[in-house]
């Protein structure tokens, strides 16, 4: 039977008081109560005193018991409260001797190595650990106690669902003594904190790294802003920096712009919002924004993307619809056997609607006889010889059948053919007429020619820069060249011009041709051709005329040339012979002359006689 130290206690004070009292009781009754001496009443008053410091050690065992209890339950709740918070903390927590072997862990422990503390207690490391696991644990437990302070390792646990770092901080224990017995150790799992700490790196490269523009800002203030940033506008990170984002767009985009920021700021998320910003360089970016507000910061996170290019190609291939729409020429994008798309220019040529037209091939309206050759052009094309100015023609609504001219070429990728054309109807049927023009022109110019060699007189013909284009075989013999080009219009290169006196020289400006080029006709202007190498002379009528357009302006100018050298010398001859012969005639002319007044006289006379 087990008894309590209490009881013992209890059963002690009362086998000593049982003592304590038949002691007195023996010496009281062995004293002579009449003669007893001062040495038998300081015995029983040593007894008496024996009984109270009995009685008065017995009540201090007895308190001191008590607070024993006290202070053991105290330790007891203190241990359990201890053992409450390790045992409910996220960290490991784990005591060892220094030998290695454990005197506690909490409940994380347990949890992590699967362990439970009465199992572990009295073991070490090696027991349930990898030998190299082991050892490494160990040899840090042993750095700290030679340390005799703290140290810190990142140590790496595999766990159920991966491996997991915990930072463990280990440190020694100190007894009363101030010696070291034990070595503590509380692991914190910063896997997460490591995974944020990779995440923020990662999203850090990125950031730096991302072609985009990234940028954070708060109070409409950049705060942070990646490298794309300052490529794409110019400006350097500490130009942008503390600066308003809004001083960086274009005007015109100012107001559209404050009023997203308005949306960010009560919370709703911005998606694909174009803009304009003003670069360094002045020159003007548009941007696309996706931002997301956090209301409770006051940040904004945002991404954008220079589209300029986009935008512009986007504006190109509006004004490119617009040109395909207004375009005059017919411009069509087909396969192989159909119109894909087409421009209203076609229809007006045609007169068949837009649906008509792509609902059926397009061999539909080619006119039959051209069927054939349409055909092998496009096999060709479609092998990659381009087509250039490739004609057929169209059978239109209203019966009519149109010529049209294409140029086309074809998309390898898509097989698609793009081509233009252009109603050349009017035009052939004006060349036809050219054509016929141009061949009555011939008939006439060879009647012309015909009736030139034929007439005795020289014909020039020179255009408005003076060149002669035409000549006749007369003035071909006249200044010695079978080469109309050869000849000079102002005839200085073939003679010298003398007034009919042979001596005056003519001046060049006063000569038919130059009057006539400058829309002044003339009339046999007399003129001496003096051949300088032959010393041959020759006198010449020249008459021109201006040849005008339709606009009454000088284009060419008609010269003749009447060769009157001939009739000049007979001339001379006559006048000679009249000269030799004058006196004579004058000398009968003036007796008849005689002779005849005095007739009249006489008749004169005899009418005064006789009056009627």
């Amino acid at each position: 039977m087990k008894i309590s130290f209490k009881l013992k206690i209890i059963l002690g004070y009362i086998m000593n008081l049982v003592v304590v009292l038949a002691i007195g009781l023996i010496y009281w009754n062995r004293v002579s109560h009449t003669t007893a001496e001062l040495w038998d009443w300081i015995s029983l008053a040593l007894i008496v005193l024996s009984l109270g410091m009995l009685t008065v050690v017995y009540f201090v065992i007895q308190g001191q018991l008590r607070e024993k209890n006290k202070a053991k339950i105290k330790l007891l709740e203190n241990r359990k409260l201890m053992k409450s918070i390790i045992d409910n903390t996220s960290n490991a927590i784990s005591v060892k001797k220094i030998n290695g072997e454990y005197l506690l862990i909490n409940k994380q422990y347990e949890t992590i190595f699967k362990l439970k503390e009465e199992d572990i207690k009295g073991k070490t490391d090696h027991d349930f650990l990898p030998k190299e696991t082991a050892d490494r644990y160990r040899s840090t437990d042993l750095e700290a106690v030679k340390l005799e302070k703290e140290i810190q390792s990142e140590e790496i646990i595999e766990q159920s669902d991966g491996p997991h770092t915990y930072l463990a901080v280990k440190f020694p224990l100190f007894d009363v003594s101030n010696r070291i017995f034990a070595v503590g150790t509380i692991a914190t799992d910063i896997t997460e904190r490591i995974n944020f700490r990779e995440s923020l790196v990662a999203g850090n490269t990125f950031f730096n790294l991302s072609r985009d523009i990234l940028i954070i800002s708060s109070n409409d203030t950049f705060l942070k802003v990646n490298p794309a940033t300052s490529k794409i506008l110019g400006y350097s990170e500490e130009e942008l920096l503390g600066k308003k984002f809004m001083s960086f767009v274009y005007k015109d985009d100012v107001d559209i712009t404050l009023q997203e920021v308005a949306k960010l700021k009560s919370g709703v998320t911005t998606v694909n919002f174009e803009n304009r910003y003003v670069c360094k360089d002045s020159s003007l970016k548009w941007l696309n924004w996706t931002t997301y507000p956090d209301v409770e910061s006051g940040l904004m996170y945002a991404v954008a993307r220079d589209v300029t290019v986009s935008k512009e190609y986007e504006e190109s291939l509006k004004a490119a619809d617009t040109f395909f729409e207004m375009s005059i020429d017919i411009l069509v994008v087909a396969s192989k056997n159909k119109f894909v798309k087409i421009n209203p220019s076609l229809s007006m040529v045609l007169g068949y609607s837009d649906l008509e037209l792509k609902t059926k091939p397009f061999t539909t309206y080619i006119f039959p006889e051209d069927i054939e050759v349409t055909e092998k052009a496009i096999d060709e094309l479609q092998k990659g010889t381009p087509l250039v100015n490739f004609k057929n023609r169209w059978v239109c609504k209203d019966g009519d059948i149109k010529w049209l001219s294409w140029t086309a070429t074809t998309d390898a990728a898509t097989g698609n053919l793009y081509a233009i054309a252009r109603d050349i109807t009017n035009q052939l049927k004006l060349e036809e007429e050219e054509e016929a023009a141009l061949k009555e022109l011939y008939e006439n110019q060879q009647k012309l020619n015909m009736v030139l060699e034929n007439i005795s007189d020289g014909v020039i013909v020179a255009n408005s820069e003076k060149k002669v284009v035409l000549a006749n075989d007369m003035v071909n013999k006249l200044f010695r060249t079978e080469d109309d080009a050869k000849i000079s219009a102002d005839f200085s290169d073939h003679f010298e011009l003398y007034y009919p006196d042979g001596k005056t020289i003519f001046p060049t400006q006063k000569l038919s041709m130059e009057l006539a080029l400058e829309g002044e006709a003339t009339d046999d202007v007399d003129v001496i051709l003096l051949n300088p190498e032959l010393q041959e002379k020759r006198r010449v009528l020249l008459s021109g005329r201006p040849i005008l357009d339709q606009q009454n302006q000088v284009v060419a100018a008609v010269i003749t040339i009447k060769d009157i050298t001939r009739y000049r010398k007979l001339e001379e001859e006559l006048k000679k012979t009249e000269l030799k012969y004058r006196s004579l005639i004058g000398f009968r002319k003036e007796n008849n002359k005689k002779e005849s007044d005095e007739k009249e006289i006489g008749k004169g006379k005899e009418s005064d006689k006789n009056p009627k």
